[in-house]
């Protein structure tokens, strides 16, 4: 591993407190338009109400000017918002949920309607950016860009900059080439958004709808490195007499040698976390799905997004870096690279990393390479993922044929057939475990929207008994096929005289079996929301279970008869525009077995002013009698439980460049042990003279972390992070105890600190 002294770190420091605003050919990213280029701008102002999507004019103007030159998209957004309309100032971390008024750029570079790039502004200069795709959207990319915002009397304004090298586009080779755009607003206190041209994501040609702009088609080659060096002290172990002190450096760097291709390659890459996952307690027999914040994963990746309707994925970044499952621990990361190519009609990308591998690591190499074409609405490709780890003599290929086809303006299909191949020798280091598994797994989805008020879907899957992609993949579970669907209505318009903006009604159901035949799932559930005009929300929800059998609660001992299981919701959510906001939520589930669980969920933001925000998260769940597997017995138990959650954070930005964050998360438990079972060959479930122990444990994490931007992409963090853990068999402690226990068993504590500068 790549080390770095404290004196590199000061002149890294010292080599980067400097920055400069974006201007270009005499346009000042200031949130003025006040530039002459302006009055030449492309202008846009047929804006329709697309929240709730009835396609009215739109109630307040709004204007978008537009310039492109060599050095990007120039946008200008003037927002007509006289005293009386509420404005919502508030600011947020890059590529948090702007709850606030805001501006919305999306741009397709190569109008083929497979990704465009999304470009939010607050109107505190808040940032946030993602991928859409068809039916879905990725906030985990980042781009490089440049925004500002102003203010008077009537109107407030927001201004960007974004550069061609944001993202990869085709070369078309005739100087020319067509991009889509699409423009919204949202006024944030009435609930509503207006949109340039007329196109939303519920409608499957959401996309399609873009407005097409031809531009000059402009050549771009840059190469940018991200060197970054970074101190972490180990606290808890410095107290314990050993040193805890570390210094790390590496390099990533980004090279596009023309707009259509890009190479990102790492050197002992950056892949340590400066902002927390969330705190999860996990009982359940399936793997918790961790969204991915590391930069190298989350740059250039558009191609390689490989989400599944069920939440499934083919390439699971969080895989790399983690070891195998239950084997070892982290694993470093010696090299990393992705490179990708968007050609007029066939896309390219392949992705791989190295591991450390030295001795004793259980470190591998990863490999993804993904193919992708559009002919006339349709879009097939290929994708390939390729695990190794040396010392398991452990290979993992997962290959997989995906298609898209736009039949239509109302109907789309979707689909994939994958294959795994997963082949391990038996050695020492993986217990003598010989694997050679084979096998196919497949999905298919229709959806048809006639119209903006209703939306249809179905959904079809297959999985095989011996399919398994999770050496780099995300997959819940295989041994089962599935048939599930959906149907919308949306009531857009209520009479005039009504407190009631819009409604939404949502029909569910779903079917899943083992490929035994065995029934696993058979449930329908009816959701109704309405959106008043104060932007007040209540939803209610009701659904049922049919008696079904759960093949993995046991960890393969046998299969559990379940029976009938009803729920029922309701939510509630204020007016957002208010200094105050709150969500409230309570739902009740039964059935013969666990018997009645009640959840009870308050969320709440106070914003203080425009730049200090207190937020909370908590919830209570009591769980009449909570059926889980019990290892120590190897037998299932029941236990009379009480559940906390709790979600503290508080956010405040001294200035545009500075942002400082605490955020404290705890979980608590209290179980005592109501009976345990043994399972009945019929799958019900029969008393046991061996009883299971009664437990209570807590969870805590705190973060506090200082971040100062030098330039976009280039930041300054000072993170303490602190962990605490409290485990007994007494069942019955107490939240109070639990938390107090939980916060004074410290098990981690750190200190990092962190540059990473563009240049």
């Amino acid at each position: 591993m790549l080390k770095a002294s404290s004196s590199q770190l000061w002149l890294l420091l010292s080599c980067c407190l400097f920055s400069i605003s974006s201007w270009s050919a005499g346009i000042v990213i200031d949130g003025v338009l006040d530039e002459e280029e302006w009055a030449s701008a492309k202008i846009y102002s047929d804006f329709v109400t697309v929240e709730p999507l009835t396609g009215d004019l739109a109630r307040y103007r709004t204007e978008v000017r537009v310039i492109t030159n060599s050095d990007g998209i120039f946008v200008g957004f003037s927002n007509y918002q006289p005293a009386s309309v509420k404005r919502v100032n508030r600011q947020f971390p890059r590529d948090a949920q702007i709850e606030a008024d805001r501006n919305v750029v999306s741009i397709d570079f190569d109008s083929t309607a497979l990704a465009g790039y999304d470009f939010t502004v607050g109107s505190a200069n808040s940032q946030q950016d993602g991928i859409v795709t068809p039916g879905d959207y990725s906030g985990d990319w980042d781009g490089t860009w440049y925004s500002q915002t102003s203010s008077d009397k009537d109107y407030w304004y927001s201004e960007m900059h974004i550069p061609w090298t944001v993202a990869p586009m085709t070369d078309v080779g005739n100087g020319r080439k067509r991009i889509a755009l699409w423009f919204s607003r949202v006024v944030f206190d009435e609930s509503l958004r207006f949109a340039f041209p007329n196109a939303y994501y519920s409608r499957p040609t959401f996309m399609e709808d873009w407005h097409p702009l031809d531009v000059e088609q402009v050549s771009t080659s840059t190469l940018d490195w991200f060197p970054y060096l970074s101190y972490s002290s180990d606290l808890q172990n410095s107290t314990l007499g050993t040193t805890g002190d570390e210094f790390d450096g590496g390099l990533d760097f980004i090279w596009r040698p023309n707009s259509s291709s890009q190479l990102t390659g790492a050197i002992n890459p950056d892949f340590g976390q400066v902002e927390s996952d969330d705190l999860v307690v996990n009982f359940s027999a399936f793997e918790t799905f961790v969204t991915e914040k590391r930069p190298f994963f989350t740059e250039n990746q558009s191609l390689f997004s490989s989400n599944i309707r069920n939440g499934d994925q083919t390439l699971y970044t969080r895989r790399i870096g983690a070891g195998p499952t239950g084997i070892g621990g982290l694993v470093d990361i010696d090299l990393a690279a992705k490179v990708t190519h968007f050609g007029e009609t066939t896309d390219l990308g392949l992705f791989v990393v190295r591991e450390d591998d030295s001795e004793g690591s259980y470190g591998g190499d990863f490999l993804s390479s993904r193919v992708q074409r559009t002919v006339d609405g349709l879009t097939f490709g290929h994708r390939l993922t390729y695990a190794e780890r040396s010392i398991l003599d452990r290979e993992a290929t997962v290959q997989v044929l995906d298609m898209i086809w736009r039949k239509d303006e109302t109907t789309e299909f979707r689909g994939q057939i994958l294959h795994a191949n997963v082949q391990q020798q038996g050695n020492s280091a993986n217990s003598q475990e010989s694997v050679d598994d084979r096998d196919f797994a497949g999905w298919a989805s229709w959806s048809f929207a006639p119209n903006d008020e209703w939306y249809h879907s179905v959904y079809l899957s297959h999985y095989g008994d011996n399919f398994d992609m999770n050496d780099m993949g995300y997959m819940k579970r295989n041994d089962f096929r599935e048939f599930s669907g959906s149907t919308r209505h949306d009531r857009l318009e209520y009479e005039a005289d009504s407190n009631i903006l819009s409604s939404t009604t949502l029909f569910e159901y779903g079917y899943r079996e083992n490929t035994q035949g065995d029934r696993l799932e058979l449930r329908a559930d009816l959701d109704h929301t309405w959106t008043y005009k104060s932007t007040r929300k209540l939803g209610l929800k009701a659904g049922t279970s049919a008696a079904s059998w759960d093949d993995r609660l046991t960890r393969g001992n046998g299969l559990l008869a379940k029976p009938a299981r009803y729920w029922l919701e309701t939510r509630y959510t204020s007016p957002r525009g208010n200094d105050l906001t709150f969500n409230i939520d309570a739902n009740l589930a039964y059935d013969e077995i666990e018997k009645a669980t009640l959840r009870l969920g308050f969320s709440a933001q106070i914003y203080l002013s425009e730049t200090v925000t207190l937020g909370t998260d908590l919830s209570y769940q009591r769980l009449q009698e909570w059926l889980i597997w019990d290892f120590d017995t190897v037998q299932l138990a029941g236990f009379e439980a009480d559940r906390f959650n709790a979600d503290l954070r508080f956010d405040w930005y001294p200035s545009a460049r500075q942002e400082v964050r605490l955020k404290f998360q705890w979980v608590g438990i209290d179980a005592q042990q109501v009976d345990s079972y043994q399972l009945n060959r019929d799958g019900t479930l029969g008393l046991s003279t061996s009883s299971a122990a009664d437990f209570s444990l807590s969870d805590t994490a705190l973060q506090v972390r200082y971040r100062y931007q030098l330039a976009p992409l280039s930041d300054i963090f000072l993170v303490y992070s602190r962990g605490g853990y409290f485990a007994s068999d007494d069942g019955d402690e107490g939240s109070r105890t639990l938390l107090r226990e939980g916060w004074d068993g410290v098990q981690v504590e750190s200190i990092i600190a962190k540059i990473r500068y563009r240049f």
